[in-house]
């Protein structure tokens, strides 16, 4: 996939016009449809903002391969902090956190079962963790 069809895709993925994006690059609209034809390639600064944007990593972006793993959009700038610091910590710690942390999701989860009226399929959570 081209750095014009990832364009593309995580502006439509947003229900976002080219103007609209435009707009939020600082750059003008018809900038945004070269780029999205391949006719121009994006600057570095721009490739750069582009990233920031969709919180995506410019290896995702610039690199002809997409990663195995889907792009993780975690708004809360504060927690993805925190966990790329879980990251670097030894895989035993890793464990003890992924358990604290699907034990505060399963607790959540119940919690909005109770209060949901007709919801009652917690057990999907746990095959996904698993």
């Amino acid at each position: 996939m081209t750095i014009g069809e990832k364009l593309k895709q995580l502006r439509q993925e947003r229900s976002w016009s080219q103007a609209q994006l435009a707009n939020k690059l600082n750059i003008h609209q018809k900038q945004i449809s070269g780029y999205e034809r391949s006719l121009h390639v994006p600057k570095t600064d721009v490739i750069v903002r582009i990233a920031r944007i969709f919180n995506i990593s410019l290896d995702y972006l610039v690199l002809d391969e997409r990663d195995d793993f889907p792009a993780i959009k975690i708004g809360d700038r504060d927690l993805l902090r925190r966990l790329e610091e879980i990251d670097r910590l030894p895989e035993h710690d890793k464990v003890t956190i992924k358990e604290i942390l699907d034990a505060f999701i399963l607790k959540n989860q119940f919690q909005r079962l109770a209060t949901t009226p007709g919801a009652h399929n917690v057990s999907a959570y746990k095959e996904d963790v698993s």
